[in-house]
């Protein structure tokens, strides 16, 4: 822009009254200082914006890196004195490595509120909750594992309802995870068809605590739903409960195009695709067997994507217009 046009810019502005006469000689002011910079400098402020976010990003590394080296050295040192220590020692030494990652975490917490603070605070509660659960396994006298994702548990569940990141939402989802899993294995029902419906209760739990914004980071709560309900399927067929993994495929099928067709979101599109091709093609297979099912079962995968691909593309065309 040229001077003239400023001015003819700043005399209209000072008429309506949007602007005041000391507010245009400020503006005045500030265009000859940048016309008389060179034109490969940068503003101040420029440069202080992004040696903040330069900073930031060391720091937030520096703290994942310190944070992963004091988990592990810890962990080495006690995997070479484990032995020599006595059941109190361990505990202290595990105890004080979940309040160093609790107190820095904490400290983080209560200064500027960043996307990359807010991470790195995530961060270190997980770290904490890793290093929880191990002091409440060793403390514990019965059921270690049961204890100790509990307790991890907590603490990661505390953290994220304090500072909602999608770090924190994984770390809560992983000691859920864990903690069904040693309730399962300690009350000796680890099985397929048992397992499989666990995961699928995990899943749809997940999706409703997303849907209704308990989890704030909904994509992430519906993706992490999505993959959770075809694994239970899989895990089914692992179990050899054919039958509960056909039902749980079929299941996710008609529940993911359900949702992709009033919501259009690319999790659930995922889910039922893959459900419904693996299924049908696990079914044939199982069922004849041999080359021949095999093949057939890759036909009936293929049918199955393009009635899929039909489906979405009718969808998607008769869908009315988004505002």
């Amino acid at each position: 822009m040229s001077f003239d046009a400023l001015e003819r810019a700043l005399v209209e502005l000072v008429a309506s009254g949007e602007l005041n006469r000391e507010q245009s000689e400020q503006v005045r002011e500030r265009y000859m200082v940048e016309l008389a910079r060179p034109e490969d400098s940068i503003a101040p402020a420029v440069v202080a914006r992004e040696e903040r976010s330069r900073r930031s990003l060391l720091g937030e590394i520096g703290g994942y890196v310190g944070g992963a080296f004091t988990l592990v050295a810890t962990l080495i040192i006690l995997g070479s004195t484990w032995s020599q220590l006595s059941h109190l020692g361990r505990i202290i030494i595990l105890l004080a490595l979940t309040i160093i990652f609790a107190a820095v975490a904490l400290l983080l917490h209560r200064g500027e509120k960043t996307p990359v603070r807010a991470r790195l605070v995530a961060t270190l509660f997980s770290f904490a909750g890793i290093s929880a659960a191990a002091t409440a396994g060793v403390a514990s006298p019965w059921e270690k594992a049961i204890v100790a994702s509990i307790i991890g548990s907590i603490v990661v569940d505390v953290a994220y309802f304090r500072n909602r990141t999608s770090v924190g939402h994984v770390a809560l989802f992983a000691f859920k995870i864990i903690v069904a899993m040693a309730v399962l294995e300690a009350v000796n029902i680890f099985n397929g068809a048992i397992s499989a419906l666990v995961f699928a209760a995990i899943a749809t739990a997940w999706y409703f605590f997303s849907e209704r914004g308990i989890f704030h980071e909904k994509m992430l709560g519906f993706s992490i739903a999505s993959a959770t309900a075809f694994v239970s399927a899989e895990i089914a067929f692992i179990g050899s409960s054919h039958i509960v993994g056909y039902l749980l495929f079929l299941g996710t099928a008609i529940a993911g195009y359900l949702l992709y067709s009033q919501s259009r979101l690319w999790p659930f599109l995922v889910a039922a695709v893959t459900a419904s091709t693996l299924g049908v093609a696990q079914f044939i297979t199982a069922t004849l067997g041999g080359a021949l099912g095999v093949s057939i079962g890759l036909l009936g995968a293929g049918l199955v994507l393009l009635g899929a691909s039909t489906f979405i593309l009718r969808t998607r065309r008769s869908a009315p217009p988004q505002p």
